[in-house]
């Protein structure tokens, strides 16, 4: 399922993060222009025309405007700021514990260190 459907849409929100969508107008413009221009003149003169820039169609203003808006807007807010605030309000309520120290408790016998049997005394040889 992650196939049919997850791959193709994280696809389309990486293609739409990276500005992918202006690409794809500005080429459906570029190609509206070409199309406008060459039926007046060769297909040369058009394409000279439309990436010329001295002409921009309405579609290209409007990506251009586009583009302009949304890169003012921030993308990220720092988060140096926000940490500041953040520490600022949240001073430490609850009172610090005193440094306890920690022991093990002792020993009580050495039973663990010693084996009640000893091993055989020839090591058995598996075959």
């Amino acid at each position: 399922m992650l196939r049919l459907t997850g791959y193709p849409l994280i696809f389309l929100a990486m293609f739409s993060i990276a500005g992918g969508h202006w690409a794809v107008l500005q080429t459906v413009a570029w190609t509206g222009m070409v199309v406008v221009y060459s039926k007046d003149s060769s297909l040369a003169a058009a394409l000279t025309k439309t990436f010329s820039g001295k002409a921009p169609c309405k579609m290209c203003c409007a990506i251009e405007a586009g583009k302009q808006k949304e890169s003012r807007l921030p993308a990220t807010v720092k988060a140096d700021k926000k940490l500041d605030k953040f520490l600022a309000r949240s001073a430490p309520s609850a009172p610090v514990r005193p440094e306890s120290r920690f022991f093990y408790p002792p020993v009580i016998g050495d039973e663990a260190s010693t084996r009640p049997t000893s091993p055989p005394a020839p090591v058995p040889i598996a075959a």
